[in-house]
């Protein structure tokens, strides 16, 4: 950690030190300080989330449906299996150059922010409460445990534990017509570990599923707490990728929520929206839109990427509080309030786990919670300086 400043010779205090809020460890490959103290010109990330709405690749079958709600994603697998907006590439690499791995939060001109439980539950609809995403991740005899759970494996040597998106989508396209409940299951399994791999969970590689997420899937009444996993693996890949400055770097996790967050709260790289197409809720509540929806088609993002990225930053560096919406989902009465179509209830079912200090677990990845730093976000009163709560450099090693 870096030694506070102090005005005057007398010796650092531990309040001191708290404030001392840039850790060499993060701050000596941060993209933020290489930009600006070394002058370092870096390239805009690539983007590593990937559609899931293409029926030409996975059908969705109604036969799914009754396993996929019993997993709690019901709401998050019609979201995104039924379209998915154009991001912004560089508009997010001048969001993540921001990131601060020490608080959890976007250090900007207007103030810290940070995406939250309130946005996850919001944008993906996805559970709070329930068992958390932790387990062995040991992939020794994954090639068995693969053919229990979806009926075969791949059998090419020497590959890392999971399948390639081509060999999912070939295998298990379409569900058979006759096939027995047993059949069905499989292919529901593959269905959602096909969707979450390229939408949720998306690393670096972007070709092949990890076996580790359709291990997660191994029960239908888990009852996980899919919406901490989720936020927990977006909190990791910015802690890793604000310190990524290779030209072929590369961001993965849950990019619809860091989208959707950036353009609800922010100017910054919002896109212009166009009009949507009606939504199919199937006579289900739980299949009605998320807040997401909002932003169902937009404008694709153009501009040359060089000139783009520099002038989001700028604009991120010119941001004050007064440009910054605080509250997009609504005050008191009005909160989650909309009048185009009827929000998903998973929306608000458990707005009381909110604001919870808590880690957040996704197997490997322990990441802190730490809304105390954004009350405004939730139009509450901002102490500052906030409480302080290290979020630990073993935990991100």
């Amino acid at each position: 950690m870096r030694p506070p400043v102090k005005r005057d010779s007398s010796p650092a205090t531990a309040d001191d030190i708290k404030m001392a809020l840039l850790e060499a460890h993060y701050d000596q490959n941060h993209r933020g300080r290489l930009m600006a103290e070394e002058k370092k010109v870096f390239t805009p990330l690539r983007l590593r989330s990937h559609e899931a709405h293409d029926e030409e690749k996975m059908e969705y079958d109604d036969r799914y449906t009754e396993y996929i709600e019993r997993l709690g994603l019901l709401p998050f697998i019609t979201l995104v299996t039924r379209s998915t907006p154009a991001m912004n590439p560089c508009a997010i690499t001048a969001l993540v150059d921001r990131w601060r791995p020490e608080t959890h939060t976007f250090h900007l001109g207007c103030g810290e922010m940070t995406v939250t439980l309130q946005d996850v539950s919001m944008i993906l609809a996805l559970p709070i409460s329930g068992a958390p995403l932790c387990f062995s991740t040991n992939s020794k005899g994954w090639r068995d445990s693969m053919r229990s759970l979806i009926g075969c494996a791949p059998l090419v040597k020497d590959m890392p534990a999971g399948a390639p998106y081509t060999w999912i989508s070939l295998r298990y396209k379409r569900c058979p017509e006759l096939a027995t409940k047993e059949v069905v299951q499989q292919y529901a399994r593959a269905y959602v570990w096909y969707v979450i791999s390229r939408t949720l969970f998306a690393d670096s590689g972007g070709r092949n599923a990890p076996y580790m997420w359709l291990k997660a899937l191994t029960s239908w009444d888990s009852k996980i707490s899919w919406g901490t996993a989720a936020l927990a693996y977006l909190y990791r890949q910015l802690d890793e990728t604000c310190r990524r400055s290779d030209p072929q770097a590369c961001i993965g996790g849950p990019l619809l929520l860091l989208s959707v967050w950036m353009w609800t709260r922010l100017l910054v790289g919002r896109p212009d929206v166009l009009p949507h197409d009606d939504w199919d809720e199937y006579g289900m509540r739980q299949c009605r839109p998320t807040w997401a929806f909002l932003y169902d088609k937009v404008e694709p993002y153009v501009g040359k990427t060089k000139t783009m990225y520099k002038y989001y930053s700028n604009e991120f560096d010119s941001l004050t509080p007064g440009m910054v919406n605080w509250e997009p989902y609504g005050k008191a009465e009005n909160f989650a309030r909309i009048y185009e179509f009827d929000l998903n209830p998973q929306c608000t079912a458990e707005a009381h786990l909110w604001r919870i200090q808590c880690p957040l677990i996704c197997l490997y990845a322990v990441e802190y919670h730490l809304p105390q730093r954004v009350m405004t976000q939730f139009g509450l009163f901002q102490e500052t300086p906030p409480e302080w709560k290290d979020t630990s450099i073993d935990l991100h090693r």
